[in-house]
């Protein structure tokens, strides 16, 4: 694995290789290398502060994403989101825990859960 170029002040990214996989499924081609992109980047840099964007702690779709943030992909303004929970590890330091991956906003009428939805379910069984 590479040496990492963190900056000090940015939190580690934890991912959870099962729930990374299940989400990939659901995405096109250009979504997963978006994604495995961005994955990378975060692992070994951390996610850019200015990236970082605060997530509803109740959503107008009933999602419920209590502190939590979301990152959209590609930068600025992409239609796919990964979304982090923020957690403290076991000494005390704050990390981002992946949530979810996926659209933002899937055409109406779509089966495709949006990644709020996903990490959703998946903080709140």
């Amino acid at each position: 694995m590479p040496t990492s170029r963190r900056p000090a002040n940015t939190p580690p990214v934890v991912f959870d290789d099962a729930a990374w996989g299940e989400d990939l499924t659901r995405v096109s081609a250009a979504g997963r290398e978006v994604a495995d992109a961005a994955r990378r980047a975060y692992e070994q840099d951390g996610v850019p502060l200015a990236h970082l964007r605060a997530c509803d702690s109740e959503g107008p779709d009933g999602t419920r994403l209590q502190n939590c943030v979301k990152v959209y992909l590609p930068q600025p303004h992409g239609r796919y989101g990964v979304v982090f929970a923020i957690e403290r590890d076991a000494r005390g330091k704050l990390r981002l825990a992946f949530a979810g991956f996926g659209l933002r906003h899937p055409a109406r009428g779509s089966r495709q859960p949006s990644v709020y939805r996903i990490a959703d379910r998946r903080l709140n069984p």
